[in-house]
């Protein structure tokens, strides 16, 4: 489809997903989104208030974030009340909510373009239907291809498979230093360690196994390592704490703001994470690191960057999309061992 350029009014409005993760890999389309709007047209994104931060960081690439408190919940009308006196020319919808295109469509955004799912192809404009997830099988394409093939309704420009948009969080060594009352490790090379995993344990490569990898970095490389988490994965980040160097040691799970991490995986040498929003982050900011997958799809959601190795031995049952390993074995991750991820790691 084709909008003339006095047809797009305010711009595009966009919906985010939910998830860390899955917002991240809607970077690519939104950059080439950005690109096709004209100069004086604005990209709009309705998010849960609680991925704000790193859109705000999209300092070159997203115009205006319009927050939202609840996003499983139709929106408080405060919140979306200055949109419904704004014309824009179209809407995106990077999730698969019904509540959300009826919400789009109540702010009278049209066309409005989005998959093809719980029923609301009827308000979209050429809904595109995509093959169901087939769960002990590798499920390409990848959901940033997914993205962009919504968004080529618009008319982007083909993705190069490698470009993403700057991030720059408003953060700095400065305010590190105030924030965890410690110097941000500028004279030493940092592994950034991220062993938690939001949608549950069989999604997690073993604490020990991440323990290893931290030992050497700091035994071979005398790095610095930073553990990442929730405020929930904060336990595990700490288990893999015991033994190492409490002087290059900084455990900072749960004491993140999003620019706060985001300056981390930033300044950070290497990355080390399971199939989560951390491990995304850090790809799309640019820093190199190795993923561990075996219960989730690397197919469908591996890191975007070619700076990453992804680990993953297929067993049977994997990809099993499940919380708890139904088997209790967790093999599928247990498959993949330390002595493989080492040789991953940058050279001294």
């Amino acid at each position: 489809m084709t909008i003339l350029p006095e047809q797009w009014g305010d711009g595009l409005l966009v919906r985010s997903p939910n998830w860390l993760g899955d917002l991240v890999m809607t970077f690519p389309a939104l950059m080439l989104l950005k690109r096709l709007l004209p100069e004086f047209c604005s990209l709009s994104v309705i998010c849960p208030a609680s991925l704000a931060p790193v859109l705000d960081a999209l300092t070159e690439t997203v115009d205006e974030i319009i927050p939202v408190a609840d996003p499983h919940a139709f929106p408080a009308r405060r919140e979306v009340y200055p949109l419904l006196h704004r014309h824009f020319g179209a809407g995106i919808l990077f999730n698969n909510s019904l509540r959300d295109a009826v919400v789009m469509r109540r702010l009278g955004v049209k066309p409005l373009f989005g998959a093809a799912a719980r029923g609301r192809s009827i308000l979209l404009r050429d809904p595109i239907r995509f093959p169901k997830r087939v769960s002990g099988a590798l499920n390409p394409p990848h959901q940033a291809k997914r993205c962009l093939e919504v968004a080529k309704r618009l008319g982007i420009d083909d993705w190069d498979g490698v470009s993403m948009p700057a991030i720059h969080p408003d953060f700095d060594a400065e305010r590190f230093g105030q924030a965890f009352e410690h110097p941000f490790p500028e004279n030493h090379p940092v592994l950034a360690v991220a062993p938690g995993a939001a949608f549950g344990d069989a999604k997690r490569w073993d604490a020990g196994a991440f323990h290893a990898v931290a030992d050497h970095w700091q035994r071979k490389r005398g790095g610095f390592v930073i553990l990442l988490g929730s405020k929930k994965e904060a336990p595990i980040c700490e288990s893999c704490t015991e033994g190492l160097v409490p002087g290059l040691t900084l455990n900072l799970a749960g004491k993140t703001s999003l620019h706060a991490l985001m300056f981390v995986l930033k300044h950070s040498a290497y990355c080390i994470a399971n199939d989560s929003g951390i491990m995304h982050l850090a790809a799309a900011i640019g820093t190199p690191g190795t993923a561990v997958f075996g219960s989730t799809d690397m197919a469908a959601t591996g890191p975007l960057s070619p700076k990453w190795h992804v680990f993953y031995r297929k067993e049977p049952c994997s990809p099993c999309f499940k919380h708890v390993c139904p088997l209790g074995t967790r093999a599928c991750m247990k498959a993949v061992k330390v002595a493989d991820v080492l040789k991953t790691l940058p050279k001294p």
